[in-house]
């Protein structure tokens, strides 16, 4: 509820980039919770990156534009069936020559992994990696992170003319590599959500790799199979 009213005064403009929120005995007395609910709410939306905390000034909103992401595949829904937006925080663009299962479907020997944390509806977390060959990458020209916290799939089809034309999806629950429990801070002996997708283009050309992790969740998960753009 307390990260809901937030991110609602944020996406309607009365709270703005660098505005500093109501001090967190002032949240917690207008949503009628303790402030121990206060903090938890608010280290979650730091961790998706709508706030930053400064130690001695107070909670403020991040520079990161909020727009719901375009996440079409991926929907979730409350209890009254209502979709929950989704707000993406780019959090690194590396370079790599480690081998996976990305490697294994892209084929080639240098990759770039895009990590993301997607925030749903400031309820909880995923945590995405997105693999590019490297050259398709370098082709994209200069990145800058208002295009990372977009849908990539366009920004690939539109900056590469590489649509994507089917994408195959697998689910299952186990453990989460170190890398996501650690940013989603949870037990990594813990079995979590893991969602595959391998994207093709013309072809039949892989094309990107991606792979979703979360911890346990209560919301409705509704998962569209996409067989074009």
């Amino acid at each position: 509820m307390v990260s809901e009213a937030i991110i609602r005064h944020i996406e309607s403009g009365s709270l703005r980039e660098g505005d500093r929120l109501p001090s967190e005995g002032d949240l917690a007395v207008s949503h009628g919770v303790s402030v121990g609910t206060v903090q938890k709410a608010l280290v979650q939306l730091v961790h998706s990156g709508l706030i930053t905390r400064e130690q001695g000034r107070g909670t403020f909103v991040s520079g990161s534009r909020v727009a719901p992401a375009d996440v079409r595949y991926l929907r979730f829904r409350d209890a009254d069936g209502n979709d929950l937006p989704s707000y993406v925080h780019a959090r690194s663009v590396k370079r790599l020559k480690r081998k996976g299962p990305w490697s294994e479907f892209l084929g080639g020997d240098g990759f770039v992994r895009i990590e993301r944390v997607i925030s749903v509806g400031g309820r909880f977390d995923l945590y995405s990696e997105f693999w590019l060959r490297e050259e398709d990458f370098a082709e994209l020209g200069g990145v800058d992170r208002a295009a990372l916290e977009k849908n990539l799939r366009e920004l690939v089809a539109q900056r590469l003319s590489l649509p994507t034309l089917r994408v195959d999806q697998w689910i299952q629950f186990g453990k989460l590599p170190a890398a996501a429990a650690n940013e989603l801070n949870i037990d990594p002996n813990e079995p979590g959500f893991i969602m595959e997708l391998r994207g093709y283009t013309l072809r039949n050309r892989p094309l990107y790799y991606q792979s979703i992790y979360s911890g346990p969740f209560s919301e409705r998960l509704v998962i569209t199979r996409e067989n074009a753009q």
